[in-house]
């Protein structure tokens, strides 16, 4: 249940079923389904408000009234447009209720009164304006509880954007799967709690490439300790260590992967540095390399499950050579930060280098000096696709929605987070939980992208406010245990 749709997909999906039963029954089921969680949830049978639109929404809400006043219940229907724009199973739906209509253009409000939001579903692509504009408006206004079908009104369904004016939802009731635009953007804070009804599709007639982030897809792979491990068959992780300046990211990396999925950490680090990590993580492993000479026989010597690089190591000429090098000779890599912009000036090198075994953590700033021909103005969605597409490789692209791209186009959306995670360290102590996890038998750069990710923002719902990244480490003995805790449905 972790697919998510877009808008072609689930229009798609909903043709070939179709094909075999009518569409008119899965509108008579639908509006069903939605009954019966009113009735189920809404005991007092307080008066209800059922704003019905143009489309086959809109017949939804038409089956909905027409079961709520054959329930007794007290029910008001305002319809968005004239009588002879319905058409098809909506016009089906109208002249079953056959009950009292007013215009939307009359709407009034008054308190205890439940709302049904059925104007429009997920093909609305144009702006919300007039007087709808001003009906929203006073419906966010007051504190009516709200039950969108389907989708709110005025919210994307592809990008969860807000289409001049839309809806706020205390309850979302969709069907078959949850929509891109319930979790993306502002859609997920319009859409309240989401619940998935079930009208009798076929849930294996149609897979999609768009997931919501969840243990359910990365749980069987998590790299948990076995009673037979030790220390190195759980990993040699290595991580190249910041400036004199900056040896605190890596020592947040370091300490988010010891604690995470890995049994053995190792920072490169130069004679000027050494001695600060030693003081500072004495039971992390040290490795002094003060030249590219140095750390090429290093690579080839060492017995390395994964390598991070990028936290606090300075963008610079000296950082392209070496992550080129690192690139090359290592299979399992995550770049971060510096070891990606210090490539601006020569992307295709990059690009060139990244594989399917390497992941890049870029946020939104990071990204754009890396792919300065994907606009801007694109949600962070089309960016990754973009971006995956040019690289062939795996993109985690942070920010308040982050985005898991695979390198063969799946897409992950992360919406299990916190705004706490906005502050300085947060992303090498992703970076960490990241290198933890990949390598041979363990997990594959995008599952454990995934994985880390989940993680990362598990801390931060369970932590409250006043986050800081070094909380973020010692939340994750809790993390894991909850996780370990987790039941795959």
């Amino acid at each position: 249940m972790n697919e998510i749709f877009n808008i072609k997909e689930m229009k798609r999906f909903e043709e070939k079923h179709f094909l075999k039963k009518s569409s008119y029954l899965f509108m008579l089921t639908a509006g069903d389904e939605v009954f019966k969680f009113i009735k189920d949830n809404f005991r007092n049978k307080q008066p209800i408000i059922v704003l019905c639109g143009p489309g086959n929404n809109g017949g939804d809400g038409f089956v909905i009234a027409k079961r709520l006043m054959d329930s007794g219940y007290s029910v008001k229907v305002y319809t968005s447009v004239g009588l002879d724009a319905y058409r098809g199973d909506a016009l089906k739906a109208l002249k079953q209720y056959s009950g009292y209509l007013k215009k939307i253009s009359l709407f009034k409000l008054h308190k205890n009164t439940l709302i049904v939001d059925a104007l429009f579903g997920i093909g609305l692509k144009r702006n919300i304006k007039g007087i709808l504009k001003k009906v929203f408006k006073i419906i966010n206004k007051n504190k009516n509880i709200v039950i969108s079908v389907d989708i709110p009104s005025g919210i994307c369904a592809n990008t969860g954007n807000v289409l001049g004016s839309a809806i706020k939802a205390d309850v979302t009731l969709t069907f078959h799967r949850k929509k891109i635009g319930h979790i993306f953007g502002l859609g997920k804070h319009f859409s309240g709690k989401v619940k998935i009804m079930d009208i009798g599709f076929n849930k294996q007639k149609l897979k999609s490439n768009f997931y919501e982030n969840s243990p359910n897809l990365w749980i069987k792979y998590f790299p948990w300790k076995k009673p037979t491990d030790h220390k190195y068959s759980r990993g040699r992780t290595i991580i190249y260590g910041g400036q004199k300046e900056f040896t605190g990211a890596a020592i947040l990396s370091a300490q988010a992967a010891l604690r995470t999925g890995t049994g053995a950490v190792k920072i490169i680090c130069s004679k000027n540095s050494l001695q600060i990590y030693s003081i500072k993580f004495p039971s992390v492993l040290k490795i002094e390399i003060n030249n590219i000479n140095q750390l090429e026989k290093f690579l080839v010597k060492e017995k390395i499950t994964s390598l991070l690089i990028g936290p606090g190591s300075g963008s610079n000429n000296k950082i392209k050579e070496i992550t080129k090098i690192i690139l090359k000779k290592v299979k399992y890599v995550v770049l971060d930060a510096d070891a990606l912009t210090c490539f601006q000036d020569d992307l295709r090198t990059l690009y060139s280098l990244l594989d399917k075994n390497k992941i890049i953590t870029p946020h939104l700033g990071e990204f754009h000096k890396i792919f300065p021909n994907v606009k801007k103005k694109f949600n962070n969605i089309e960016k990754a696709l973009i971006a995956v597409k040019l690289i062939k490789s795996n993109i985690i692209l942070k920010g308040s929605n982050t985005v898991i791209a695979s390198h063969d186009k799946k897409i992950v959306i992360n919406n299990h987070a916190s705004s706490e995670l906005a502050v300085i360290g947060s992303g090498d102590v992703l970076s960490g939980l990241i290198v933890s996890l990949i390598g041979q038998k363990k997990m594959n750069p995008f599952l454990a992208g995934c994985a880390a990710t989940w993680l990362h923002g598990d801390i931060a719902k369970h932590y409250g406010k006043g986050l800081i990244a070094e909380d973020i480490i010692k939340g994750l003995s809790s993390a894991l245990t909850r996780l370990k805790k987790w039941k795959i449905y």
